[in-house]
């Protein structure tokens, strides 16, 4: 009975720790760069819009369900130590200060080795539903997305302290400071706000390290940037977005330099001047091709594939036709091969005048759809209620190796 009620406490003593550490910090971001910063840093914001608030208290509320998981994995510890099973830490504590803050940049590098392999694991199709599909659903991130997690994935992120104490003879306070700096990389890297400092060249003053821009990237065009504190993993693997440092330029608002392993964008920039020049001066089909919308486009998360056509009435308008579905029974209101988006037609710069169907409630949107190379903007309209959404070009979704 004792050890019951001793078990019980420490378990809200984990629920009480892990939960103040995540809303001090995710909040305190959101405050302070969101809020009292907000004009200061306003040249320094990644991208334009902002999530709304519905998303900021949905990624809130499942975080708690994640520091729940937390908190239980983090009591199987404390029972391992309990029981003698866990004598790293005890060991640990008479190795004096020299390994105490070794083990800790052990423990962060061996972590970001970790995250990188496991993140890109539960990328693969078979298991980015099951386990990532939750967190990618914040495509623009908020600092309340750094634990917006599914279930198997909370519990995969939070299976690092355990397994790494077991290894590793560790001190305890060193996790404490481990799990401080992993909530701080955590919120700051989804917070939308680009903080690192640049170079003259507009590369990364640490481009070692991960930046706001490079996970921001990542949820942004997944597929690309799987690090969490370090590059160098991305690197060495080749899963680096290839305009990851043009992108961290931008957002700090500096031009970035050719210099060694770099292109300059000279001959990229006089090729685009020469295509618009042709495109210019070159009536009819090669301005009908700029309004042309077709081939096959994934939803968020790799729901769903809708493939876009003529369509079989109205000459000029184009249609959507859904053509794959991760899980047909999350699509209650359509069946693969009926059409989802009708009716669109080129005007002022945009698809217009088209309908959209949501699958999830059948209701029909008015809609627009615009183009942004391999991303397709679209905004559904019902009266005064309106939604938006981004679609990915199905060929531009990197495969797995």
């Amino acid at each position: 009975m004792d050890l019951l009620l001793e078990t019980g406490r420490q378990w809200l003593a984990n629920m009480q720790t892990d939960l103040t550490r995540y809303a001090l910090f995710a909040t305190g971001v959101w405050l302070i760069l969101w809020v009292a910063l907000a004009v200061v840093l306003r040249g320094r914001k990644i991208r334009a819009d902002t999530p709304p608030a519905q998303q900021l208290w949905l990624e809130f509320f499942v975080s708690l369900r994640s520091i729940a998981i937390f908190s239980t994995i983090g009591l199987a510890t404390f029972m391992l130590e309990r029981f003698g099973l866990l004598p790293g830490p005890a060991i640990a504590a008479g190795w004096g200060p020299a390994w105490f803050w070794a083990s800790l940049v052990l423990m962060i590098v061996g972590h970001d080795a970790y995250f990188y392999w496991a993140h890109r694991l539960m990328h693969h199709p078979r298991l980015f539903r099951v386990f990532h599909r939750r967190h990618h659903k914040s495509m623009n991130p908020s600092p309340f997305t750094a634990y917006s997690f599914d279930l198997g994935e909370a519990a995969i992120m939070a299976s690092f302290v355990p397994l790494w104490l077991i290894l590793v003879p560790t001190p305890w306070g060193v996790s404490g400071l481990f799990m401080l700096h992993q909530i701080v990389r955590n919120t700051l890297g989804h917070s939308g706000y680009e903080l690192m400092p640049a170079r003259a060249d507009g590369r990364p003053m640490f481009d070692f390290l991960t930046t706001t821009t490079h996970h921001d990237l990542h949820h942004a065009q997944a597929g690309w940037n799987y690090g969490l504190y370090f590059t160098f993993w991305d690197r060495l693997m080749g899963t680096e977005h290839p305009e990851y440092r043009e992108r961290f330029a931008a957002a700090v608002r500096k031009p970035l330099h050719a210099g060694k392993g770099q292109v300059s964008a000279a001959p990229a920039l006089t090729a685009m001047v020469a295509a618009l020049a042709v495109l210019a001066f070159t009536p009819g089909a090669a301005r009908a091709q700029t309004q042309t919308l077709s081939g096959e486009w994934a939803t968020p998360g790799l729901g769903a594939i809708v493939r876009f056509e003529p369509c079989p009435g109205p000459a000029h308008a184009t249609c959507g036709r859904l053509t794959w579905a991760w899980d047909e029974a999350d699509l209650p209101h359509l069946r693969v091969g009926e059409l989802m988006v009708e009716g669109l037609v080129w005007r002022d710069d945009a698809w217009r005048d088209g309908r959209l169907k949501n699958p999830e409630d059948g209701r029909i949107y008015r809609g627009s759809i615009r183009f942004e190379g391999n991303l397709l903007r679209l905004r559904g309209c019902a009266g005064p209620f309106c939604q938006e959404q981004t679609w990915r070009r199905l060929s531009s979704i990197p495969r797995p190796s």
